[in-house]
């Protein structure tokens, strides 16, 4: 694999080009596509609690995992880390004069990665994350097979692209509600996991006995990589992306979303329809001061209160429902 170059970029929710053009963060990472000569990639990461503490993003510092999110699922509405990759040099330092003279972005180092030195990349950050209630999480690039033991499940995902690494506490306790639902006896057989990001839950439901599980994901940039992971696990078959909910699709036994609460609002008669009359919903994403008004919206049409689990600041809504 060959060597490449990264330049580091924060970047502000709206950007003012040198033209004067205003443009959102996505918007403006449109225009990086078209104007960046050599651009491979955007990989969007994270600031640390502690910047977004003192640059006034949030009131109290919590952990964000931005990943490659898109906008209706960024957690953080602030400033944004974005790592851009070159293949060369020369094309990676014309671009860091290119973004530096756009209004609020700041442009960090411009370094060379080699993927083959041992030491180097961002691989060295990622290991295995042990899930209560649920197995582990390895790194895709780990040895071994996906599958269940008698000590929980075990999955493998790459953590470069789409939101879903198994560190945050919302993707944790919608892979607990997954072990639960199957440990309960409850039918796993036809999941819908709405708003996959790397496909996390999908793959967790597949690796878990779901003989089809549908990854609905709006962001098609990350189709691929959702694939790629269900490949990983040995469960590319029963794992089917779109970008959009299946029209005229047969109830799902288990519904997960693991979004924001004004999506998970915006898309509640779908998302309850999509579960039947037996199927059961597990909705994360939310804080605390986001249950309530979730809870009910849901539990008008499902005619079920649901079971609230916690992790950290992070609320996750279980319906449990019997045919």
């Amino acid at each position: 694999m060959n060597p490449h170059w990264i330049v580091e970029v924060e970047i502000e929710p709206a950007v003012a080009l040198p033209s004067g053009e205003r443009l959102d963060r996505e918007s403006f990472q449109a225009w990086l596509w078209e104007h960046a000569a050599g651009l491979t990639g955007i990989d969007e990461g994270s600031v640390s609690a502690e910047v977004a503490a003192t640059r006034g993003l949030v009131a109290d510092p919590v952990v964000i995992d931005a990943a490659a999110a898109p906008a209706d699922r960024d957690w953080m509405a602030g400033l944004a880390a974005a790592a851009c990759w070159f293949t060369d040099e020369p094309t990676a330092r014309a671009a860091a004069l290119l973004i530096a003279r756009v209004e609020g972005c700041r442009v960090g180092r411009v370094r060379r990665e080699d993927p083959c030195e041992p030491d180097a990349g961002w691989r060295a950050a990622f290991g295995p994350i042990t899930v209560p209630g649920f197995g582990i999480v390895r790194p895709a690039w780990e040895k071994g097979t996906g599958g269940v033991g008698s000590d929980g499940a075990t999955i493998f995902i790459d953590p470069g692209v789409g939101f879903g690494t198994g560190l945050h506490e919302t993707t944790q306790l919608c892979l607990a509600a997954v072990v639960a639902c199957r440990r309960s006896g409850g039918t796993l057989d036809r999941v819908l996991d709405f708003g996959s990001g790397s496909g996390i839950l999908a793959i967790a439901a597949a690796v878990c006995g779901a003989r089809r599980v549908a990854a609905v994901e709006s962001d098609d940039r990350v189709h691929e990589a959702i694939r790629a992971n269900a490949a990983r696990n040995g469960v590319a078959g029963r794992v089917h992306v779109a970008a959009t909910l299946p029209a005229g699709a047969e109830p799902y036994d288990l519904v997960l979303a693991n979004i924001v609460a004004p999506v998970l609002l915006e898309h509640v008669t779908a998302l309850c329809r999509a579960a039947g009359r037996g199927g059961g919903v597990v909705l994360s994403g939310l804080r605390a001061g986001d249950g309530p008004a979730v809870a009910d919206a849901y539990a008008a049409i499902l005619g079920t209160a649901p079971a609230v689990t916690v992790r950290g600041d992070w609320h996750c809504l279980v319906f449990a429902r019997g045919r």
